[in-house]
């Protein structure tokens, strides 16, 4: 009787530990479903690295780091970036489109630009956009390179290149006192948009382009007609060292499209021919006196007729108030004189919508052809 109590209950605490048993695998079931859920809900899609970057840059350096962004969603319409708050550093491509390089790689080169000594890169966040909304996003921290301060030269030209070339150049006469250079530079990963030379009263960057590795300017500077070169130094970044670019200075007298040519009123050629019109008119009309024949009356007329042409009086212009003269003929180039009142000018040549202009004080400039007044 007793072994059969015990029996029953036996039996009972068994079912009991079975039920208990089956509760719990239960529960545990379904805590790895949602665990697998929730793992399967937030994976990651983007995986973000960068690829390319310098160790050391210098202050005022422009220069490249290439990132790869790791995309494991098929359907996305493209990548949007964002950077946080840079400290002392610009970011020159802030809107760099993603290029595919493979299934499901994209890579993108980001431009930055070192301003002080303690810079710091921003991290970088990229987002997946579809329908333009963000699907996803990841941030890649960017670890700030060694940052080193050039010694500053009296011709240093404030540009870091890893290139630097003079596509060409060319001098001309800006007044009775000065010359004024133009010249072409090019340079690949650099901060050429700085060009700076100390020491020069009027000097300028009168056109920029960026193709994002690189970069072209039109430089000009007023100098002294006696100074026999033009010198400026820039860091080159493949050498490592300061390098040193001398143009000799020598007065053009061939006009370029571009750029401002010499005076012709300033030509001794000009000067002796205008001399001969008029002696020549004077004799004729002495021969005339003398002989009374009429073919020397009509030489001397023609040859008096001549000088007045040579004069010009047809290319005296008056210009409106407000009329602003420009070093170039370019839309952007730098204005170095509004007038104030109308101005009685002399009209030297023209380019498209500019005319080049000989001012009352010696200075030749360009002014569109609607700053000519009519009256």
């Amino acid at each position: 009787m007793v072994l059969k109590c015990y029996r029953v209950l036996l039996l009972s605490l068994m079912k009991k530990i079975l039920i208990l048993l089956a509760l719990s695998l239960t529960l545990f079931h379904s805590s790895i479903v949602a665990e697998e859920s929730a793992y399967q809900n937030y994976a990651k899609s983007i995986f973000l690295s960068v690829e390319q970057m310098p160790q050391k840059v210098y202050v005022g350096q422009v220069f490249p780091i290439k990132v790869k962004a790791i995309v494991a969603h098929s359907n996305i319409d493209t990548l949007s970036t964002t950077f946080s708050t840079p400290n002392s550093i610009e970011i020159i491509n802030q809107q760099s489109p993603w290029v595919v390089s493979s299934n499901n790689t994209y890579e993108n080169t980001f431009y930055f630009k070192i301003n002080t000594a303690n810079a710091k890169l921003p991290s970088i966040s990229v987002s997946l956009i579809k329908n333009k909304e963000p699907l996803e996003s990841a941030i890649l921290t960017l670890s700030t390179p060694s940052i080193i301060q050039l010694k500053k030269e009296d011709f240093f030209s404030n540009v870091i290149a890893q290139t630097l070339v003079v596509n060409k150049y060319k001098t001309t006469t800006f007044d009775a006192k000065n010359v004024m250079t133009v010249l072409e530079i090019e340079a690949t990963e650099a901060n050429l948009k700085d060009f700076k030379l100390k020491g020069i009263t009027k000097s300028g960057i009168d056109s920029f382009s960026d193709n994002g590795s690189s970069q072209k300017i039109y430089y000009y500077a007023i100098l002294p007609n006696y100074q026999k070169n033009f010198e400026f130094t820039y860091f080159d970044l493949r050498g490592n060292k300061f390098t040193k670019i001398s143009l000799p200075i020598i007065i053009d007298n061939e006009e370029v499209s571009t750029q401002l040519g010499l005076n012709p009123k300033e030509s001794i050629f000009e000067f002796y021919k205008s001399i001969a019109y008029a002696v020549l008119a004077f004799l004729f009309f002495i021969i005339v006196l003398k002989y009374r024949k009429w073919y020397y009356f009509v030489a001397s007329l023609l040859f008096l007729a001549l000088y007045f042409l040579d004069q010009n009086p047809l290319n005296h212009i008056k210009l409106k108030v407000g009329s602003t003269i420009k070093i170039l003929p370019m839309e952007h180039s730098t204005i170095f004189y509004t007038s104030e009142k109308i101005l009685n000018v002399e009209k030297l040549g023209e380019r498209e919508n500019y005319i080049k202009i000989l001012l009352p004080d010696g200075k030749i400039g360009w002014t569109e052809y609607e700053n000519i007044s009519k009256n």
